[in-house]
């Protein structure tokens, strides 16, 4: 069974399972990235986005993220669990793309279970975290999120970017709403700016929109 808990500095959620939890979400990730269709330009960037959710999920049950002991009330055995680290907005966007592309393939009912269960330990978290916050946060899982834009991918770094590198707090917690709209909302101006941005970092570098990446991230501090 899956376990999320927000992290210390309340940058994100620390997702825990034992090796079977993990293995069986990354199937079922790996699954829904790799139904994708890359060729086609706004189905790219959901496939980058599930292959880095899935990657880090395979980090995780190998043994090259996090890795704990835990005993359940009443248990007096230890069990060995892995787990992994990811940013609450990144997690927000995982979700979605999850959500919205799980409905277009056969899934079965262990999909589901997985799916459910990786929302509601990522709710849990969020109100362990801060429950004033939560109350709006929470209406962002599997939903409201516009992972259907092209340029999703690289948005979804840039708002990595601008989280991690806000004060931490509840204050940076409760602006999350704030943030995704302005990323992802096509009619703000914030979009437009961003998107302006792009399109004169793809000039300077010959390249499209959707072939950009950041290469420097700032440290996360958990």
């Amino acid at each position: 069974m899956l376990q999320g808990y927000p992290t210390k500095s309340g940058t994100g959620i620390s997702i825990f399972g034992d090796y079977g939890d993990l293995n069986s979400l990354y199937s079922n990730v790996h699954e829904i990235a790799t139904s994708l269709d890359e060729s086609n330009i706004r189905l790219k960037a959901q496939s980058q986005l599930l292959m880095n959710f899935a990657y880090e999920i395979r980090k995780a049950y190998s043994g090259q993220r996090l890795t704990d002991k835990l005993t359940f009330n009443g248990d007096d055995k230890e069990m060995h669990y892995y787990g992994f680290q990811c940013v609450w907005t990144d997690i927000l966007i995982f979700i979605s793309a999850l959500r919205h592309n799980a409905g277009y393939i056969q899934t079965d009912k262990l999909c589901q279970a997985n799916l459910y269960m990786l929302e509601y330990v990522t709710e849990k978290a969020l109100f362990d975290y801060d429950p004033q916050g939560a109350n709006m946060i929470q209406h962002y899982i599997g939903q409201r999120i516009n992972i259907t834009n092209q340029y999703a991918f690289i948005i979804y770094q840039a708002l990595h970017i601008k989280f991690v590198s806000d004060k931490a707090g509840k204050r940076r917690f409760r602006n999350i709403p704030q943030l995704i709209g302005d990323h992802f909302s096509e009619w703000r101006q914030e979009y437009k700016d961003l998107i302006q941005s792009f399109e004169i970092s793809a000039k300077e570098q010959n390249c499209e929109i959707t072939d950009l990446e950041f290469s420097e991230f700032p440290e996360i501090k958990w």
